[in-house]
């Protein structure tokens, strides 16, 4: 019950990552956001585990810890905002995502020996048909062919694989959550993560980022909400759900991110919802249902 809770709370709060990107555009550059936030939860986390006084992971645990942070937050989160700045279409890398699930089970299957029963495989595959159903209108216009959309939003090389890293590392994390590492305390785990993760940002921010960072009102809760809400409380949640429960049904939970984040762009900034979205999202939800069984 616990863990079923804790489940669709990681969903709600993981769509809201979708409404957070498109709220701080034009506002502070993402790479210089994503360092901020990364930054910030590190140092809550390391106050936190010296408070509570939590033991310390041994040094190879530290850079495993560290290596999961980098892959699940900083090489997921990075190269997926400069895909979609770089032109690939949003609903391109949400339906890029919704590979994610199945390539974790197909791995967790080898690795671990989780059992994929008939079920499973078949809530896998209605996943990634109600999530191609729910980012369709981002994909394919209103009046235009399938193959018109593609020529127009075709990416380079180089997009597409920036979007494929951002898919590979969130599912190597997610595998090595699995590992023995699951024996380090949850408050240690999370916190040589985030720091691994801001390792990373770091070097993107170098790399990548552009001088543009206007302190609003807007752009201090958007930064807030990711710190607090986004880093404490949903990568939290998803790191534990790994750890207690199987690879393939917490990354199953996925499906419904890109579903439930149209739900709420069409609440927040009136972003239309036809009946194919609709259908969709109860596709994806039967789906999760399913593969979670």
């Amino acid at each position: 019950m616990r863990q079923r809770a804790a489940a669709w709370m990681f969903v709600l709060i993981w769509s809201t990552g979708f409404v957070v990107a498109r709220g701080i555009s034009g506002k502070i550059d993402p790479y210089l956001f994503l360092l901020i936030r990364f930054s910030v939860v590190a140092l809550v986390f390391g106050i936190a585990m010296m408070v509570l006084r939590k033991a310390m992971p041994t040094p190879s645990e530290l850079w495993r810890l560290a290596a999961i942070g980098a892959l699940m937050q900083g090489l997921y989160l990075g190269p997926s905002f400069w895909a979609v700045s770089q032109g690939l279409e949003a609903g391109i890398m949400a339906l890029m995502g919704s590979l994610q699930p199945p390539i974790t089970a197909l791995f967790a299957w080898y690795l671990f020996k989780e059992r994929i029963s008939k079920r499973g495989i078949v809530g896998l595959v209605l996943g990634i048909l109600g999530v191609a159903l729910a980012v369709s209108p981002s994909i394919i216009p209103e009046h235009g062919s399938v193959d018109q959309t593609l020529m127009t939003t075709a990416p380079t090389l180089w997009i597409l694989m920036a979007s494929v890293l951002s898919i590979g590392s969130i599912t190597a994390g997610t595998l090595m959550q699995k590992s023995s590492i699951v024996s380090v305390p949850l408050l240690s785990s999370v916190t040589f993560q985030t720091l691994g993760a801001v390792g990373v940002s770091a070097l993107m921010a170098v790399a990548f980022a552009e001088p543009v960072l206007n302190i609003t009102v807007a752009t201090i809760g958007y930064l807030s909400w990711a710190i607090v809400i986004l880093s404490i409380g949903g990568f939290t949640l998803l790191t534990w759900l790994v750890r207690t429960g199987s690879a393939t049904r917490a990354s199953s939970l996925l499906f419904l991110v890109p579903p439930m984040a149209a739900l709420m762009s069409w609440k927040l900034y009136n972003e239309a919802l036809n009946a194919w979205q609709i259908c969709g999202f109860v596709l994806a939800l039967i789906g999760v249902l399913l593969a979670r069984k």
